[in-house]
């Protein structure tokens, strides 16, 4: 009964288009971590181990190229209050975490390969650089697809789940925050101090390596970033508002703050265990309601 299952799963997966896209940036690099916590805190049973990259096929490769990194932020009313400082976070667990809810999300009896991702061979792009006619002429689908064809070498998966840093502006404003960190907005009346997870997800083929879906990771999935900046939020994923005090007097003592940690990986697993089901269902539901 394991192969109908594998099948079933797989084939729901196949030939559907992105529900929801936002822009994103180049990955930042995985490091070990301990084991994963669920949304409580409290520490699972179930420790993430990374499988062994083999030459057999699987049905998900699972790469992450995020989740190592916490910016200290502040923006003010001129650009001479800015202040942004990275620092590296090996403790938090955001890898192992992350792999832990694309698991749990998976059936079981579907086979899922982590993937290992070493930053030092496939660096980020700088886009910065990039002019006006390479972001014209540039085939963005085709760099993707050569990108992941690189990472996933030596495997061979139906899927390939890659996780990465999300970016998104700064309510109206030109800043913009990316990937994980804490926001101290200098303003007129005040300061005012938010934690954000911006996670994104993308789903490529592994016969092409064409990208089959992606999205941000959003705790509300029924409305979309174009409607929840509508709404009036500030940050485009999951943020949440903390008291002054919150912000680190240095930049170096966030990776050390264990509220930090833990309300950045609330709202991590949070969105993942709420979009990532959406994204691997919608072609399931599709086809079963054809199927009546």
């Amino acid at each position: 009964m394991a192969r109908p299952v594998v099948v079933a799963a797989v084939l729901w997966c196949l030939s559907t288009s992105a529900w929801a896209q936002t822009k994103s940036g180049p990955p930042g690099a995985e490091t070990a971590g301990p084991a994963v916590k669920q949304a409580n805190s409290k520490t699972s049973t179930r420790t993430a181990k990374p499988a062994s990259v083999v030459g057999g096929p699987c049905d998900f490769g699972v790469v992450v190229t995020t989740g190592d990194e916490f910016t200290v932020l502040t923006t003010g009313l001129t650009v001479f209050q800015n202040k942004k400082t990275v620092i590296p976070i090996p403790g938090w667990g955001l890898n192992d975490l992350i792999f832990a809810r694309i698991r749990a999300t998976i059936p079981a009896g579907v086979s899922v390969l982590r993937i290992p991702y070493n930053p030092a061979k496939f660096p980020p792009r700088d886009e910065s650089k990039d002019t006006l006619k390479d972001r014209l002429f540039r085939d963005h689908n085709a760099e993707l697809a050569e990108y992941m064809r690189q990472v996933a070498k030596g495997t061979n998966c139906r899927h390939y789940i890659q996780i990465l840093n999300s970016i998104s502006p700064i309510g109206s404003s030109n800043y913009t925050v990316r990937g994980f960190g804490i926001l101290n907005q200098d303003v007129v009346l005040g300061r005012r101090i938010f934690l954000y997870a911006l996670a994104f997800i993308r789903i490529f083929d592994g016969r092409d390596f064409s990208v089959v879906r992606q999205s941000s990771a959003l705790i509300n999935v029924h409305h979309s970033l174009a409607v929840q900046r509508l709404l009036g939020t500030l940050i485009g994923g999951p943020y949440r508002e903390l008291p002054a005090e919150s912000f680190p007097t240095r930049p170096e003592d966030a990776a050390s703050d264990p509220a930090l940690r833990d309300g950045v990986r609330v709202m991590l697993t949070e969105s993942l265990d709420k979009t990532l089901p959406f994204m691997l269902g919608a072609q399931r539901a599709a086809r079963n309601s054809d199927a009546r």
